[in-house]
């Protein structure tokens, strides 16, 4: 029997699809990019640790993994990196010097298709913790030995010695073992809304401190407030949409329900979580259509809100489309279950 699906942790991923798409919109160090920056990436590796735990993905046999992040996560990666591969190529006529070279760091988790780093990041991630959780019976050393392999990106003179995509690897492993150690805690517990409100405030005020970080760059400035406004920004988050999403808002809303607003927003996100893979892989290609093709400045709040709809409206069909006759090349297949 399938499990209940955590509707607020697709909801949170649809937040943070979102935040990404305007992250890559917005490249600057404003206020509002640096406070996405700071925690964005992070909140989709805790979710994932969270349905780790939850879903029972470590106990499956490792073949079973294997294919399932196969099919889940590097299907998709091939998908979306051909495509932007055929766009990119025929812009620039298909040179197949410059072609062959980005096919090469395509191979080595350095895609054309930049946002598309996430899928084999969170793949071999997912094993690696899931082979510690094998290996290692304590999890209390397992997830001793996750904040060691999170701390490795952090020391002195170690980004010219590792390649940044094993670095990033690392910091990744930190935040979905974050994700899947405090998974029970998450699921069950509801702090008050004032305490998520100040803690939120807070995060702000650290995260503008900070300055404009990034897992994919390797930015961290000081260590410490990274790693603070990364896992309070996405507890914040998960717990906020947890009272905001307590029932399936794709359903048809109860007679009794009065919030409708609340309620669309939450849909919303969902669908947004629920098609994230497919606006992971193509929002970039639906940007440059608007900002070179189109003419739309995005540099602005304005613009870049203007934007994201404009990428969400102009995708709601392609992931129709996918998810209607080729579901199979964004990782999902045809049995209902539990929101990977």
């Amino acid at each position: 029997m399938d499990q209940e699906r955590l509707h607020y942790l697709d909801a949170a991923r649809g937040f943070a699809i979102l935040l990404v798409v305007l992250g890559h919109i917005w490249e600057t160090d404003q206020p509002l990019p640096v406070l996405i920056y700071s925690f964005h990436v992070p909140l989709f590796f805790v979710v994932s640790g969270i349905l780790a735990d939850y879903t029972g993905r470590a106990h499956r046999p490792l073949k079973q993994l294997a294919l399932s992040g196969l099919r889940g996560l590097i299907v998709p990666y091939v998908f979306f990196e051909i495509v932007f591969l055929a766009i990119f190529g025929l812009r620039n006529h298909f040179d197949f010097s410059s072609q062959s070279a980005h096919v090469y760091d395509g191979l080595f988790l350095s895609p054309l298709n930049v946002p598309l780093w996430f899928l084999p990041t969170l793949f071999f991630a997912e094993l690696i913790l899931i082979l510690l959780l094998r290996l290692i019976r304590s999890r209390k050393a397992a997830a001793l030995i996750c904040l060691a392999l999170y701390l490795v990106p952090f020391c002195p003179g170690v980004k010219g010695l590792l390649p940044n995509a094993l670095l990033r690897l690392l910091s990744s492993v930190g935040f979905l073992a974050a994700g899947y150690f405090a998974s029970g805690f998450i699921r069950t517990k509801n702090p008050p809304s004032p305490l998520l409100l100040f803690t939120a405030i807070a995060n702000c005020t650290l995260a503008w401190l900070n300055g404009k970080t990034g897992v994919y760059k390797l930015t961290f400035h000081n260590p410490l407030l990274f790693t603070v406004c990364a896992l309070t920004g996405s507890l914040c988050t998960i717990f906020l949409l947890k009272k905001l999403t307590q029932e399936d808002p794709l359903r048809p809303a109860p007679e009794h329900s009065s919030r409708g607003i609340l309620r669309l927003a939450s849909a919303l996100l969902v669908l947004a979580g629920r098609n994230s893979l497919t606006i992971l892989g193509l929002h970039i290609i639906v940007l440059r259509i608007l900002q070179e093709i189109l003419g739309l400045h995005t540099d602005s709040i304005v613009g870049g809100l203007l934007a994201l709809a404009g990428i969400c409206l102009m995708l709601t069909p392609v992931c129709w489309f996918l998810n209607r006759f080729f579901p199979f090349l964004i990782g999902k297949s045809t049995q209902k279950t539990v929101s990977k």
